[in-house]
């Protein structure tokens, strides 16, 4: 993977901002976070389930943010699959996406 390093704070100001702008698009990732945070503590009390549902928690987590990039903010660029993106490390945008979702719900700019 040809992976750029750069700081988490640049990668987040130029890199993640600019490409999260539509705010239905921001809302699905919110969305996608927040269903992924609950889904754990359910996965963990399902025993029997808990395959299904570590096998669940990616679509859980990610879908509602590739529908944002696939209906509302595309770019030809990277795709909507932001996961399969060689220029930055996905765990950036893993850390990013969390830290845009408890910004908006704090209230921080």
């Amino acid at each position: 993977m040809s992976s750029t390093r750069v700081p988490f704070e640049t990668f987040y100001r130029e890199v993640f901002l600019p490409e999260h702008r539509h705010p239905v698009n921001v809302a699905l990732h919110i969305g996608g976070t927040l269903a992924g945070l609950a889904w754990i503590p359910l996965a963990l009390s399902a025993p029997g389930m808990w395959k299904l549902a570590v096998l669940l928690f990616p679509v859980v987590h990610g879908a509602p943010g590739i529908l944002g990039h696939r209906l509302l903010e595309r770019s030809a660029d990277v795709g909507d699959a932001r996961w399969r993106r060689k220029d930055h490390s996905p765990w950036l945008f893993i850390a990013a996406n969390h830290r845009l979702t408890f910004e908006r719900l704090l209230g921080v700019k």
